[in-house]
């Protein structure tokens, strides 16, 4: 007996050079406004841990900088998860650090 083999019909529409580009393109944008949002909230948390410097000798001075602290270590640790999930790293680190996959 003979086996037939049967041929995937959506191997041809799905070849995976089909779609670099795009992904590529993906990749730099979701790249471009992670930095974004990064550096953005990163300045909003300068802005605020400047206008909360009324509370120096407050007993409210350690829930600001607590605030700071932790909001700034999220920040941080969400971009890493991010950056890690995509497989992509910092644009300031070179354009070959962004893989083209």
């Amino acid at each position: 007996m003979t086996e037939k083999h049967e041929k995937d019909l959506f191997t041809p529409l799905f070849a995976p050079d089909l779609y670099a580009s795009w992904r590529a393109s993906l990749k730099q944008m979701f790249l471009t406004s992670l930095e974004t949002n990064e550096r953005m909230t990163k300045e909003a948390l300068a802005w605020y841990e400047k206008a909360m410097t009324w509370t120096k000798d407050t007993p409210w001075a350690p829930v600001c900088k607590t605030f700071v602290t932790s909001a700034s270590k999220f920040v941080e640790d969400t971009s890493s998860l991010l950056r890690s999930m995509w497989h992509i790293e910092h644009a300031r680190d070179g354009p070959d650090s962004v893989p083209k996959t």
